[in-house]
């Protein structure tokens, strides 16, 4: 980035402000590394790059989810399975008696 520092200068005492303290920010501008300064695209480009991120990790999650649903169904089953046949028995056991 090319900063015209006496084009700066000017407009800033222009606007009101003295000499000194115009050329000292011109200078300062002027002498400044602007190379390091993330430009629109390159902003634009780690956000998509987030954003791509963030939607892979929400459909792991997603999946990981329903791993883990479909798991809490087959206990219930289990369980329920497990209930049943116990209740089945202690009938079972009363009628003996």
């Amino acid at each position: 980035m090319i900063i015209d520092t006496l084009k700066l200068k000017t407009k800033l005492e222009l606007a009101g402000m003295d000499n000194q303290a115009a050329v000292a920010i011109a200078d300062a501008l002027g002498n400044a590394d602007f190379d390091q300064l993330a430009t629109k695209t390159d902003i634009k480009t780690e956000i998509t790059a987030v954003r791509t991120d963030l939607q892979t990790e929400i459909a792991a999650v997603r999946t990981e989810i329903a791993t883990v649903k479909a798991d809490l169904y087959r206990a219930l089953w289990i369980q329920w399975g497990a209930t049943v046949a116990a209740v089945a028995a202690i009938a079972t056991i009363s009628k003996l008696f």
